[in-house]
């Protein structure tokens, strides 16, 4: 099992990766592009479900800001 620490900058990656293909598929679907949009939405769902289904650590997102 990995370290909490790395768990969750993992889970802000798959989220973070989630909001780009969210702004991809409004920007496929400005365009019209439906193929693209249904691609990049198939993108998005899976890459938010990771970030929050990922396995739930001990340690909380501020503790690991430093301010």
């Amino acid at each position: 099992m990995a370290p909490p620490w790395i768990t969750r900058i993992i889970q802000i990656s798959l989220g973070l990766h989630g909001a780009l293909h969210f702004v991809e598929l409004g920007t496929a679907l400005y365009e019209t592009a439906y193929i693209t949009a249904s691609l990049a939405a198939f993108g998005t769902l899976t890459m938010i479900l990771g970030a929050v289904l990922l396995e739930p650590d001990t340690v909380p997102l501020l503790s690991l800001i430093h301010i």
